[in-house]
């Protein structure tokens, strides 16, 4: 029986390391007069890295792309999927960008939703394996939030609809998928969508709401609102997929989840009755990283030696909109 699993996994962070230090000022510089320490007391974060000025999305995942397509230089790719919150532009896709700068001629399309577009890529990708279209599926993401970033114009009344922006990262990721006979890879994949609640975090401008409203270019929303509903929401939706899947949550030997404070992995510890020590933690290093965040957090633990054969993994993605999704794997 095939399973698609992750055979190369690469990550890229731009050249800018950034301190919370770092942007308390910049929001002093903006106008506001925020308290020191005021990031790490609320959120957590203590550093995030921002792309250059004329570094582009595709730029941040084309970097990550490279160093798998170094190793495997004679390997055909298939199909590529841009699959981020950020992009280019609007139209075309930016995966035409990415595979022109990778000098690759195979098809390929954008998917986006928020920060579970990299999560809702692997799903897509297991199936277009499983039915055998293709054999070698390169799944890219380059993540620039930083650009949705307000820093001037902010009041006492509003600032906390823009302030979980303020661990925003930036960082690209490349992941590549093929299927294998060996008992290895996903075993379990399911996403579901709470579009009721869509409002509670967004970035409004670019589309067709406010086409050419520049103010609304940055990102805004009731993150404690959207905190809460999570919150409710999740830890059933999680528990179920566990128990669908057949195994326990003592099997899963480590959580790889999206992170956009510390608080996350109190959250998921506790509501799962989990070993808070089996999270992998990346928050602290990259801030939000968005949908790059939880494969960077997986390549940590790749990295660090955490994983060994045989071990199961859950990729927990959480996303506004809202969406949750879980997928079990077997390294």
């Amino acid at each position: 029986m095939n399973r698609v699993f992750i055979e190369h996994i690469e990550s890229y962070l731009p050249g800018e390391q950034i301190s919370n230090d770092c942007v308390e000022e910049r929001i002093r510089a903006g106008g506001y007069d925020v308290p020191a320490g005021i990031l790490e007391k609320i959120i957590g974060s203590k550093f995030r890295y921002y792309a250059a000025k004329k570094e582009q999305a595709s730029d941040l995942a084309v970097a990550a792309a490279k160093k798998i397509i170094d190793k495997i230089p004679d390997r055909k790719i298939d199909l590529l999927i841009f699959a981020a919150a950020s992009g280019d532009l609007i139209e075309p896709a930016t995966v035409n960008i990415v595979q022109q700068k990778l000098q690759l001629t195979c098809a390929g399309f954008d998917l986006k939703n928020a920060c579970n577009s990299v999560t809702n890529a692997i799903e897509i990708t297991s199936a277009l394996l499983l039915q055998g279209n293709y054999k070698n599926i390169l799944i890219v993401s380059g993540e620039k939030t930083s650009d949705s970033i307000k820093y001037t114009h902010l009041e006492k009344e509003t600032i906390k609809d823009h302030f979980a922006a303020y661990s925003f990262g930036d960082a690209g990721v490349a992941l590549l998928l093929t299927t294998t006979t060996e008992d290895k890879g996903f075993f379990y994949q399911r996403h579901r969508t709470f579009g009721e609640h869509w409002n509670l975090c967004r970035i409004e401008g670019g589309g067709s709401m406010y086409p050419n409203d520049a103010s609304k270019l940055v990102f805004s929303g009731d993150t404690f609102g959207l905190k809460n509903v999570i919150y409710e929401m999740a830890p059933p939706f999680v528990k179920d997929c566990i128990q669908e899947a057949g195994i326990a949550v003592a099997d899963i030997d480590l959580i790889c989840t999206h992170q956009v404070s510390t608080d996350t992995y109190r959250m998921v510890a506790e509501t799962l009755s989990y070993d808070v020590n089996k999270i992998m933690q990346t928050f602290h290093l990259y801030g939000n990283t968005a949908a790059t965040s939880v494969p960077i957090a997986f390549q940590q633990a790749l990295l660090e030696g955490r994983l060994q054969k045989g071990n199961i993994v859950m990729l927990l993605g959480m996303a506004a909109g809202i969406n949750i999704s879980v997928q079990l794997m077997k390294v």
